[in-house]
């Protein structure tokens, strides 16, 4: 190969390589810019309580860079979030998977650290009281349904007094004080019911029949 040919292969190569590096460092930048960008946006998702986008932002980041340390704390924080709040709505099984994934970004952090113990505890306690208890959900149910009702009398029995500072006819009042009576009567059914159904998830859980007190009627619970 001639030396003027060789001279220009040369130069080529070295241009080729000044500009590979000059992309690469362009890259390099660039991927730093789009890490912040995500950062940001995750940052402003979470401080409106947007813990969904924030989960997102925060993983797109790690994608670009995986040491990333604010991505690592950020993704940890919302998914510590979202685990706090599926257990609040009673879905022990999301909070569970949440909280795993946020140990894996955060396996010291104290508060990931309890809400798991307190998530394993959950899990516990519902295994037991479903397995010595399977119709708990409908006794619980039935439960809810009349406290729903007590608290709709309640709200009757307001309108009765606000009717009454409108025309000032105590009838008002008479019914606000009938209905009065029924609902302490109900409050004192939805009480007796309570204890009934705390004594048999008790005794369920335990496996052994609880020794029935004047205030415990377990016999209340099927009434409709």
């Amino acid at each position: 190969m001639p030396i003027s040919t060789c001279k220009h292969a040369g130069v080529l190569r070295a241009a080729l390589c000044a500009s590979l590096l000059t992309l690469c460092g362009c890259t390099g930048v660039f991927r730093n810019q789009l890490v912040d960008l995500r950062n940001a946006q995750a940052d402003a998702a979470l401080q409106n309580q947007n813990v969904a986008e924030a989960e997102k932002e925060y993983a797109l980041a790690l994608h670009l860079a995986p040491n990333d340390e604010h991505a690592r704390a950020g993704l940890a924080r919302s998914l510590y979030l979202h685990a706090k709040a599926s257990l609040a709505a009673g879905d022990i099984d999301e909070a569970y998977l949440e909280v795993q994934k946020a140990l894996t970004y955060a396996p010291k952090d104290a508060a990931v650290l309890d809400l798991a113990s307190a998530i394993d505890q959950a899990k516990i306690r519902r295994d037991i009281v479903v397995s010595n208890f399977p119709s708990f959900k409908t006794s619980s149910d039935a439960i809810s349904a009349l406290l729903k009702t007590n608290a709709q009398a309640n709200k009757d029995i307001q309108l009765q007094l606000h009717d009454f500072h409108i025309d000032f006819d105590t009838a008002h009042l008479n019914k606000a004080i009938a209905q009065s009576y029924d609902l302490e009567d109900q409050q004192h059914r939805a009480t007796q019911r309570l204890i009934a159904y705390k004594g048999q998830i008790e005794s369920g859980a335990t496996g052994q029949p609880r020794a029935q007190t004047q205030v415990e009627m377990p016999g209340l619970l099927p009434i409709p």
